[in-house]
């Protein structure tokens, strides 16, 4: 991971469009082969809608960590982001009316598909913006997509079919299990702490109680918001924790 912010800090007075375009490419190499993999197996096995969908959001954000990581500049992994929304939102929306579309995805609602991948790189574009473009800080926008992707997904892969005990809260969403929040809060942590220490060099004793604090609060937002907004609240959470701790 040093090497590769070696690389990417070395390019830094290339143009913007080379710098896109260098961003595209990893984004691309990293996500085509496991599409690959994935499509086939969502076709010829039983493999649960739900899983499929976590498996897609993993890579999603793992990529987009790894391009952050290895942009040049902010504004490169940002405007990535935004043209890989603009590009593929017309082809999903074209695609949509197939017959397999559905049982590929298994959309919660008409249009949901499209309509997430939008929210999410412009998301993604926005917590980069914020914590590169005017805080300076680079790795804590990659340790923020990386704790807040993971996190949501092994909430989901946890809690579904484990999730034997439900919060019960009045402000908490009442499909939400302790068993899926626990999956969370271990998985943004164990997430986060490896981006801080290898890409942004904080001491581990330094890192520890930022990422696990940052875990908590993300745990804690993703917990008391409902699903069309948790896109949005625990991202932010967790960078802002991330930003405040000064590590």
């Amino acid at each position: 991971m040093v090497f590769l912010l070696s690389a990417a800090n070395s390019a830094v007075q290339e143009p913007l469009i080379r710098q896109v375009l260098h961003c595209l490419s990893t984004f691309i190499s990293y996500v085509l082969p496991f599409l690959v993999v994935l499509v086939p197996v969502r076709f010829l096995t039983k493999l649960p809608s739900f899983v499929f969908r976590k498996m897609l959001h993993f890579i999603a954000f793992s990529c987009v960590t790894l391009m952050v990581l290895t942009s040049a500049s902010w504004q490169a992994a940002a405007l990535t982001a935004i043209l890989i929304a603009v590009a593929v939102y017309p082809i999903l929306a074209l695609l949509e009316k197939r017959p397999w579309f559905g049982r590929l995805f298994v959309q919660k609602s008409p249009g949901e598909i499209k309509r997430s991948l939008l929210m999410l790189m412009f998301m993604f574009a926005a917590l980069i913006a914020v914590s590169w473009g005017i805080f300076g800080e680079s790795a804590l926008a990659a340790a923020a997509i990386l704790m807040w992707g993971t996190g949501d997904a092994a909430a989901a892969l946890v809690g579904i079919p484990l999730g034997k005990h439900k919060v019960r809260c009045r402000f908490a969403d009442g499909k939400k299990s302790w068993e899926g929040s626990g999956a969370m809060l271990i998985t943004a942590f164990l997430a986060g702490m490896p981006v801080l220490c290898l890409a942004q060099k904080t001491p581990f004793l330094t890192a520890l109680p930022a990422v696990l604090i940052a875990a908590l609060c993300g745990t804690a937002t993703e917990l008391f918001s409902s699903s069309e907004i948790d896109t949005v609240t625990v991202p932010v959470v967790i960078l802002a924790v991330l930003l405040i701790s000064g590590v």
